[in-house]
């Protein structure tokens, strides 16, 4: 890809009259000097002194259209040409006027144009490295005066082709080094430092880049911008502020500032203007959401119990209040109090007339029966959200295209009973009826969790606070629960190709995941037409306030997948009280943002005297308890494109027929939703059924193929009852592709809608074809559906996708008789002969010793043992597969999750297709456990087969995967798996192949194996007798297997515990908590040689864990190579554990409340260190195990 985006803005904003910011566009590319990398540490260090960059990797950025709106062009790249009409673009700006900053590679760049070589002044030829600093030639130039120079570690440049008017600021043992040159009226400044880093990062550096900037925009505007005084930091004394970072000295607080001097502080976006729309001065304090109402007013949720100060019902200080803007000057003038005495309310919906307010431990419902804008009504929908830790409870409440409120939750969990239902989860998303009647839980998330958007065509993205940013839900746990064999991921999958984000102050305060997301809240996408087309359904709000900016994420799509690539900031400040948690897309068009505005945003941990510098009081939100909460200030922005189109408004208080439709219809989502919900709440099919009909019929798309009034009429349709066939017809043949996935979503699970689906079941589109399989997965058992199921098992189109495979089992599961018919008459005649053994697997298996047959002491050679909790045992059986040779076992009689795995290397961004033969003899799963499967380590989401459970003769399985960087992968015969399991099961002849990008894993063995095991629990009894029949009297070689897998529904198993005593009777057992603080409970274990060690690694703290051991004199190494993993984003999928031969031994990520036994073979006498590689804990977080 050449480029993140044409043009990738970070910062350009004038923030009032009175603070004159300067604008320079800065333009990279992709190459080994990595200029992304390196323009957020210029950000830092100009960006307080009030200059905004934009950044592109575009040279199509060079013409005057885009250029005559910057002071300055900055070039750091190695592009190798440039066109006449860029070179032109370049050369009229620059003699016209314009600044000119090539930094170091810049001089070899563009290398067919020797115009440019001119402009710069010189062309590099070679280099060596080395720590220098340089000689001031021109003591008394502007640029050098009274500057003192640096040192840095460097590329010694030489250059060629030097001009004779070159004004050489700086050499470098007689070669120049710094240079000016003035072409025609504009200015060129060019300076050789510049290769990594060490030299971006110096302040030094910072401050000569400054120098040539102010000179180089001409003295008009330097003496206007150097005249320009930005309001003050006025820092003062004896705050306890926490110093998790360890500066040398903590940061000191500055004094907070109006709105007014904050905006001059604040960069947005090219092409964005900010502007406040209301603040403390109306009274507002601490606002944790906005929404609109049907209205287009403004409502907000204000809290000053948060974090640690709940009370109970009609004794809070919260409140919900509506705004205003009763002039029109854009700013609210008038608040109107709707509910009060709340206590942390953490997000609303509106709904049934009234607003549903998330308020832990309940979830409440408010409504004003009177038009007096009050609530007069306040009813408990139901309860049971934990209120253990405040910013770890529910969040971002949202009418979902279903007609069901979705919602978000943190780690705190819930346990309640919904419905007449039990239920308990923990972070991830959830959605329930609007009257509270059902509750359903979709899919869990990595960690704390307080983001949720949808799309303009309903995916839904959820952002967790850290390390992972995008979050996308592909298929709903509802789905999966239908079927034995499919497991949804442990963790939704991560999406986020970017880890950091991009301050433009060095003052940053964070818990860990320093330089990256650790407070991410909200993944709002832009789902209006005011802004650029570029922000369509594609920008993702991710409000980081640790980080004092609202960062933007690319959405794009991959199959049924999705990348979310980084688009930089919306905007950021310099304001160190400048802290966003809340930003959406308003009726207007515009993003409206929050501002908490507060110096101390952190929740968690509580200081201490050896991390954060003092010790510190817990609260009882589980905060800490600090001064330096504000809650007298907040401010609330709107954002607006420079060229924009505000969205049409609309009043849908009257609830008219035609206000409904034509806002049904409206370019912004906020609109459309609203009129969705209106028309559903109404019940009157009668008026609203046939106009909508013609909606999904006269609607077009839009520029990126966008039919959003179809799509609401579609699902309002669903929500009034009356889906029928022509409405169904009308969607799946629509142009828009988001249009036909709705269509398949709102078909009625009736059998005379079957064939519509089977019409669409070749849509060209991934997602559409998605969204047809689930669909058919939830329709009455076909005979027909099955056998055309069947016809497409080895479709490329879905074997190369990422969550086809998936949604396609699902479907062939449902209509398992049809499928499985087709599969006997396609079968070859039963026949004694079994598959070929190991022997016989071609010469391109990458396993060694795949058949076991080769054997090192208790253990296949090549292959070693591994428990992650409880106690399995882990042997080599015989025979094997087909009566030969050997095989693995592993069982428990208690429960155990449990590995036997092999460690190969394998070739980067490559793929692979992984397939074993299992077998399963009484094996029951507990404690969330999947059954016996193959799963891979250190790749995203950790690759698996299909999971096997009760009673199974050998069966194949299979999967495609690719590789990343990591370029090692761990194959594990997983037993147990993110959970327990009993009973035995085997594992023979395990093969892995390098196979063609292109080329789709056959999915057919596995797909027949997971249709037998579910064709009790979904045919028909006809269809289950018709095809016990056909296996009987036609005997096939497959109809024999399949008679071994069809089997009786799942059985729920009690959980049990892991056997503490029966573990000591063959190891040293040994115990081991995290605790509060970034601390283990003890820095020392003691151990003795010659004797199996199980460590009981427990994590009763609040954040996240892990626990890794290593070989003696390894703690620097792991270390090291701990700090280096942030920047991989696979690295929660990796558990944080980085991946060097130092490591003996480690745990996967454990969550707060959960523990995981570390089994350790015989160790010899030594000290071996142990760690939480958590990023930000090793240095502190560790100890060590004396072995005697």
């Amino acid at each position: 890809m050449k480029t993140l985006l044409p043009l990738i803005f970070i910062a350009a904003f004038l923030g009032s009259a009175q603070a004159k910011r300067l604008e320079v566009l800065f333009l990279g590319d992709e190459g080994h000097h990595k200029p992304a990398e390196r323009i957020p540490q210029i950000m830092e260090g100009l960006g307080p002194r009030g200059v905004n960059f934009t950044y592109t990797a575009d040279p199509d950025c060079l013409h005057d259209g885009t250029l005559k709106n910057f002071d300055a062009l900055m070039i750091y790249a190695n592009i190798g040409t440039i066109t006449e009409e860029q070179e032109k673009g370049i050369l009229d700006y620059v003699y016209e006027g314009g600044a000119f900053l090539p930094i170091h590679c810049a001089s070899y760049c563009f290398l067919n144009s020797m115009q440019y070589v001119k402009l710069v002044g010189a062309q590099f030829k070679s280099h060596g490295t080395g720590t220098f600093s340089t000689n001031i030639e021109k003591p008394e130039h502007p640029i050098m005066k009274s500057f003192k120079g640096f040192e840095t570690w460097d590329e010694t440049y030489v250059h060629h082709k030097g001009t004779n008017d070159r004004n050489v600021l700086q050499t470098r043992e007689n070669e120049p080094w710094t240079w000016t040159r003035e072409p025609g009226k504009g200015r060129v400044f060019y300076t050789a430092y510049g290769h990594d880093q060490r030299t971006w990062s110096n302040p030094g550096f910072h401050d000569l880049v400054h120098r040539g900037l102010v000179w180089a925009i001409g003295e008009k505007k330097s003496k206007t911008f150097l005249s320009t005084k930005l309001p003050e930091l006025v820092r003062r004394d004896g705050d306890l502020v926490p110093n998790y970072e360890r500066r040398p000295e903590p940061i000191k607080v500055h004094q907070p500032l109006s709105p007014e001097q904050s905006l001059q502080h604040t960069q947005v976006a090219h092409g964005i203007d900010i502007s406040l729309f209301a603040s403390e001065e109306l009274g507002l304090y601490s606002v944790i959401e906005i929404d609109w109402d049907e209205r287009g007013r403004a409502w907000v949720i204000e809290t000053r119990d948060y974090p640690n100060e709940l009370k109970p019902t009609e004794l809070g200080k919260d409140r919900i209040r509506i705004l205003e803007d009763t002039d029109g000057d854009g700013k609210a003038d008038k608040a109107i109090l709707f509910a009060d005495k709340l206590s942390i309310p953490t997000g609303m919906c509106f709904a049934r007339g009234g607003l549903i307010v998330q308020m832990a431990p309940e979830f409440i419902f408010l409504k004003d029966t009177d038009g007096d804008d009050k609530a007069d009504v306040r009813e408990t929908l139901f309860s049971g959200w934990s209120t253990g830790d405040t910013h770890a409870g529910p969040s971002n409440l949202k009418y979902g295209f279903d007609n069901w409120i979705w919602g978000v939750m943190g780690y705190a969990g819930f346990n309640g009973k919904v419905g007449g239902k039990d239920h308990r989860f923990g972070q991830g998303v959830y959605r329930f009826k609007p009257d509270g009647s059902k509750l359903e839980f979709l899919g869990s998330t990595s960690n704390n969790t307080w983001g949720l958007g949808f799309s303009e065509n309903n995916d839904v993205f959820i952002s967790t606070a850290n390390n992972q940013s995008s979050v996308y839900m592909p298929i709903a746990k509802t789905h999966y629960d239908r079927f034995d064999g499919l497991d949804q991921p442990s963790r939704l999958p991560g999406i986020d190709s970017n880890k950091k984000f991009f301050p433009i102050t060095p003052n940053v305060r964070q818990v860990d995941v320093f330089g990256g997301f650790t407070a991410a809240a909200g993944h709002h996408l832009y789902t209006a037409r005011s802004f650029p087309k570029d922000w369509w359904n594609r920008s993702a709000l991710v409000n980081a306030p640790t980080g004092n900016l609202v960062y933007r994420a690319q959405v794009r799509p991959e199959g049924s997948h999705f990348v979310a690539e980084n688009g930089w900031n919306l905007v950021a400040s310099v304001d160190e009280w400048f802290s966003p948690i809340y930003s959406e897309v308003g009726p207007d068009g515009a993003i409206w943002m929050s501002d908490w505005y507060s110096f101390l945003i952190q929740h968690n941990p509580t200081p201490n005297k050896g991390r954060g510098g003092f010790d510190a009081k817990r609260g009882r939100g589980n905060a800490f308890e600090s001064p330096l909460r504000d809650y007298t200030r907040t401010r609330i922005y709107r954002f607006t494109a420079k060229d924009g189109k505000p969205s049409k408004t609309f009043d849908l208080s009257k609830k008219k027929p035609n206000d409904l439709l034509r806002a049904i219809q409206s370019d912004n989502m906020l609109w459309r939703m609203h009129a969705q919900r209106l028309i559903v709440e109404s019940g009157n099919g009668s008026t609203f059924t046939q106009p909508l009909k013609g909606i999904i019929q006269s609607s077009e798309p839009d520029e990126i193929g966008i039919a959003g009034g179809a799509i609401h009429a579609l699902w309002a349709l669903h929500g009034l009852g009356t889906v029928d066939a022509k409405s169904i017809e009308l969607g799946l043949n629509h142009k828009s592709a988001g249009v036909r996935r709705a269509a398949a979503s709102v078909t009625p699970r009736k059998e005379n809608f079957t064939n519509h689906l089977l019409k669409a079941v070749n849509d060209p589109d991934h997602q559409v074809r998605k969204d047809v399989l689930l669909a058919l997965s939830e329709m009455p058992p076909s005979e027909e559906a099955g056998k055309i199921l069947f016809s497409k098992r080895k479709d490329s189109f879905i074997l190369n996708d990422r969550w086809l495979p998936t949604a396609f089992q699902m479907a062939c599961s449902r209509h398992g008789a049809g499928y499985l018919k087709a599969a006997l008459a396609a079968s070859s005649p039963a026949n004694a002969t079994a598959p070929p053994k190991a022997a016989q697997i071609p010469k391109d298996n990458l396993i060694l010793n795949s058949g076991f047959e080769a054997i090192d002491g208790t253990m296949p050679k090549n292959w070693k043992a591994r428990n992650y909790s409880g106690q399995a045992n882990q042997r080599i059986v015989s025979p094997g597969r087909g009566g030969k040779g050997n095989a693995i076992m592993i069982e428990s009689a208690q429960g155990a999750d449990s590995s036997i795995h092999f460690d190969l290397k394998v070739k980067k961004r490559t793929t692979y297709q992984l397939s074993a033969w299992i077998k399963t003899e009484g094996l029951k799963t507990i404690r969330g456990g999947r059954g016996a499967q193959l799963n891979i380590h250190a790749l995203p989401d950790q690759p698996r087969t299909r999971a096997l459970k009760g009673d199974n003769d050998w069966s194949n399985v299979k999967l495609k995967f690719k590789t990343d960087d990591t370029g090692t992968i761990s194959i594990n015969c997983l037993y147990g798996g993110w959970g327990f399991a009993t009973g035995k099961a085997y594992w023979d002849d395990i093969e892995l192949i390098q196979i063609d990008a292109g080329q789709g894993p056959d999915i057919s063995e596995d797909t027949e194996s997971i249709v037998a095991a579910n064709l009790v629990n979904h045919a028909s009894s006809v269809q289950l007798s018709s095809t016990l029949n056909d296996i009987i009297t036609k005997p096939t070689e497959l109809g024999n297997k399949i008679k071994k897998m069809i089997r009786a529904p799942k059985v729920v198993v009690k959980e049990s515990k892991e056997d503490e005593l029966t573990l000591s009777k063959t190891h040293q057992v040994l115990k081991l908590n995290a605790i509060e603080g970034l601390k283990f409970d003890k820095i020392k274990l003691e151990a003795k040689s010659g004797k199996p060690i199980a460590i009981i690694v427990s994590n009763p703290d609040l954040l996240q864990h892990n626990f890794v051991i290593g070989s003696p004199g390894s703690l620097e190494r792991i270390g090291s190579a701990a700090d280096s993993i942030i920047t991989n984003p696979k690295a929660i999928e990796m558990n944080y554990v980085p991946q060097t031969n130092d490591i003996l031994a480690a745990s996967k990520l454990l969550d707060p409340g959960t523990l995981e036994v570390i089994k350790i073979d015989p160790l010899k006498p030594g000290k071996y260190p142990y760690v939480c590689t958590f990023p930000g804990h090793w240095r502190i977080m560790q100890g060590h195990l004396e072995v005697k």
